[in-house]
């Protein structure tokens, strides 16, 4: 098995298990995420991968329990399948780009964990009674120390992906991973407005 059929078949994978709670958070079908994938995602379609649009016409239920950590691991698996042709890139690029970007993946997705843990244990420590200054601000400081230290470690690994691209394609990247956000962002905020209409309509013996 080759390293694209390798990568296809992890995000077909990914794909299913995610579908079934996207196909909730919508009743009808919506634009793709941007003219940049939109041939890429026609080619998706085709090998039963069918990117942010994937099962979007669906039935109700399911959709609120789509974790933001699991549309994100759904969201870089169809970032490295649409990559090569959305970025035109040559069999020679494509196995070190994969690499780099993954790692890239990993770094970002390990960071915003990190992050939401500390956020959590600084609401924690908000509720407190009686309010301990000293602990938030140490949780404070603790956090913008993340922010640099993220910040740094993220552009070097997009320095990395970078010098594996001509100027062309590094543009391309940019637009497709700002349409892919969007996206992601989208598919958020129509989960969690079926996940509220939801429990309003549901029987006040199971709310």
């Amino acid at each position: 098995m080759n390293l694209r059929s390798s990568i296809l078949a992890g995000g077909l994978v990914v794909a299913m298990s995610c579908a079934g709670a996207l196909a909730a958070a919508q009743q009808t079908g919506t634009q793709g995420v941007g003219q940049q994938a939109g041939a890429a995602q026609g080619r998706g379609q085709q090998g039963g991968m069918q990117g942010p649009r994937a099962g979007m016409r669906g039935g109700a239920g399911g959709a609120g329990q789509m974790t933001p950590g699991e549309l994100e691991r759904w969201v870089d698996s169809y970032v490295l399948l649409q990559a090569q042709e959305t970025l035109k890139l040559t069999d020679a690029q494509f196995p070190r780009f994969v690499q780099r970007l993954k790692a890239l993946q990993e770094l970002r997705r390990k960071n915003l964990q990190v992050r939401r843990q500390m956020l959590a244990t600084l609401a924690g420590l908000m509720k407190a009674t009686p309010f301990d200054e000293a602990a938030v601000h140490e949780r404070l400081k603790a956090l913008h120390d993340l922010d640099v230290r993220s910040a740094e470690e993220l552009q070097k690994a997009r320095d990395l992906v970078d010098e594996g691209l001509d100027v062309p394609q590094q543009a391309r990247f940019r637009l497709f991973e700002e349409a892919v956000e969007r996206r992601k962002i989208e598919l958020l905020m129509r989960a969690r407005q079926a996940g509220r209409r939801g429990v309003q309509d549901a029987p006040a013996g199971i709310r």
